[in-house]
C-alpha cells in the first residue's frame, strides 16, 4: 500500500539526514519504519532504488508547492519570480539541496547519479521552451537555458566556495539578488504572456510529476 511505502520513505529520510547514505542499511530503515526487511524489499529491490525514490519524492513535493503558488497567482511564472522562489523552497528541503549541489557526504554515490540529476524538474528543456515561446525569456541568446542555469547553479554553489560572504546574507537577500540578475540579463524587454505560460507550465509539470510518482511506486504491491 502507498501509505506503507511513504512510511518507509519517511523513515529513510530521517535516517539519511542524521547518518548519511553510506552508513545506512535496509535493516536500519525497516526498524525505524516498524516493518520487516522483507517488507521493504516488496517495494524496492535494493537500497539505492529506495533512496532514488525518496529523492524523487522530495523533488516532486517542492514542485507541487511551487505549482500551488502558480495556480493562485499566474504571475509567479515570470522567470525572475519562479526561479528565485524555487531557490528559496530548496533551502527548506535539505535533501533536494544536497541533490542539486552533489553533496557526497550526505548522499554518497547517489550524488553523482545521472538519472537523479534529471529529476531537477524545473531545469527541463520543455519548461524553458514554454518560457521562451510566451515571451518571458529571451530567445535571441545562443542558449538561454545554458546561461540561466549556469547563473542559478552559481547561487546554489557559491556559499560552499565563500562561506564567510554567504553567511552575511540571508536567504531572502540572496533570492532578491538572483531575481535581479535574471530580470536584467534574461527576461524580454516587452511584457510576456503570463497566464498562458503559467497554464502550459503547470500542465507540463503535472505530467512530469505524475511520471515520477509512477516510478516511485512502480513496485508498490498495493498499486498493481
Amino acid at each position: 500500500m502507498r501509505g506503507r511505502a511513504d512510511r518507509i520513505l519517511d523513515a529513510a529520510a530521517a535516517l539519511l539526514l542524521r547518518h548519511g547514505y553510506r552508513k545506512l542499511t535496509i535493516g536500519d530503515i525497516a526498524e525505524r519504519a516498524g516493518v520487516g526487511k522483507g517488507t521493504v524489499y516488496l517495494h524496492w529491490r535494493a537500497k539505492h532504488e529506495l533512496f532514488e525514490a525518496l529523492l524523487m519524492r522530495e523533488s516532486i513535493a517542492l514542485v507541487d508547492e511551487l505549482l500551488d503558488e502558480l495556480r493562485a497567482d499566474p504571475a509567479v511564472i515570470a522567470p525572475h519570480r519562479i526561479f528565485p522562489r524555487a531557490f528559496e523552497l530548496t533551502a527548506r528541503r535539505p535533501l533536494v539541496a544536497a541533490l542539486i549541489t552533489g553533496d557526497t557526504d550526505l548522499l554518497g554515490k547517489l550524488a553523482s547519479d545521472s538519472n537523479l540529476r534529471s529529476y531537477k524538474l524545473l531545469a527541463n528543456d520543455r519548461g524553458y521552451q514554454v518560457l521562451v515561446r510566451n515571451g518571458l525569456l529571451r530567445g535571441d541568446l545562443p542558449s538561454v537555458q545554458y546561461a540561466l542555469q549556469a547563473v542559478i547553479t552559481g547561487f546554489y554553489f557559491y556559499d560552499s566556495l565563500d562561506p564567510v560572504t554567504g553567511a552575511r546574507l540571508d536567504q531572502g537577500t540572496k533570492s532578491q539578488l538572483l531575481a535581479h540578475t535574471i530580470q536584467q540579463a534574461f527576461e524580454c524587454a516587452e511584457p510576456g504572456r503570463l497566464e498562458p505560460a503559467a497554464a502550459e507550465f503547470i500542465a507540463l509539470m503535472e505530467e512530469l510529476a505524475d511520471n515520477y510518482r509512477k516510478s516511485i511506486y512502480s513496485s508498490d504491491p498495493g498499486t498493481g
